[in-house]
């Protein structure tokens, strides 16, 4: 009896163009892709975690430039049976995972982890961070790439996007990793050719760049907020001692307007966080007021 493969429909994939697809290869396409371009330089010869590994293409190219191995990981079923189907090859691997919910690798087993517009769908996602602390060897690297809230336009945007769980700034990024990972070095993202302009809507036939024509610059946590940039990447290093970490479940701690909602939730109200809290700094006593505090910080 001969073996049925299962088809899949790519608008099915994309989960309403959430995720892009090797299948259209346009200029939003290679936006994407250059992420992966960037961080090939970290897989060299390494054990690699594509953590949201979306349509498998990014997982794939890590595969093609220089990983020894690449697990690619997804919570959508459909689009890890797309990844299978469409790259096979021998040092690459596609599993249906939750990141809240790491299972099944060993302690260190990992030289390299990357998560490219995935964590801001993630509601825990300090359960992420962990599992990457614990999965990754002590000389590795995380790269995470994450939508730069860096003003109230991008703010607006990044709410607007109703698969959007983390609205996060750079800052709140950097403090989080910044409680599991000794380094971090943050770095723009950008388009600068002369003559050549990005249009992410465009059809492949129109395309007239390639991944490698995206820029990268380290730059200061400070920075980052005055260059333009798609996306806010940061590279982690270091894991710290199981001492300084985080406990397990402990909530996460907001240092400015970021937050985070649930599934299906609009933006916070408006007297969320600094609204409420302002005419109660004389007004109620300070166990109280702190209460109220972590209440609203979730």
């Amino acid at each position: 009896m001969a073996e049925t493969t299962i088809q899949y429909d790519p608008t099915d994939v994309i989960d309403g163009g959430e995720r892009v697809i090797h299948l259209w290869p346009n200029d939003c396409y290679l936006a994407h892709l250059s992420i992966y371009h960037f961080a090939a330089p970290f897989c060299k010869e390494g054990m690699v975690l594509d953590a949201g590994s979306g349509t498998g293409y990014g997982s794939a190219y890590l595969a093609d430039h220089g990983a020894r191995f690449v697990c690619g990981i997804d919570i959508g079923e459909k689009a890890v049976g797309f990844s299978r189907l469409n790259f096979d090859k021998p040092n690459l691997l596609f599993q249906v995972k939750d990141l809240e919910r790491i299972t099944g690798f060993a302690e260190g087993s990992f030289d390299f982890i990357f998560s490219s517009n995935a964590l801001e769908h993630v509601q825990r996602v300090t359960a992420f961070f962990q599992a990457a602390w614990r999965l990754l060897k002590p000389e590795g690297r995380m790269l995470i790439a994450v939508p730069p809230i860096t003003t109230p336009d991008a703010r607006k945007a990044d709410l607007a996007n109703k698969y959007h769980l983390n609205s996060w700034s750079p800052r709140q990024w950097h403090f989080v990793l910044g409680q599991y990972f000794k380094e971090i070095q943050c770095y723009t993202h950008f388009f600068d050719k002369p003559g050549v302009s990005l249009n992410f809507s465009n059809h492949p036939k129109e395309v007239v760049i390639s991944e490698a024509d995206f820029t990268f610059t380290p730059v200061s946590l400070k920075e980052m907020y005055k260059k333009p940039t798609f996306s806010a990447i940061f590279v982690a290093a270091g894991p710290k001692s199981e001492k300084k970490i985080p406990r397990p479940r402990r909530r996460t701690k907001f240092i400015d307007n970021s937050f985070t909602r649930r599934p299906g939730e609009g933006p916070p109200p408006p007297w969320y966080r600094s609204a409420l809290l302002a005419p109660l700094r004389k007004a109620v006593p300070g166990p109280i007021k702190k209460q109220i505090k972590r209440l609203l910080e979730g």
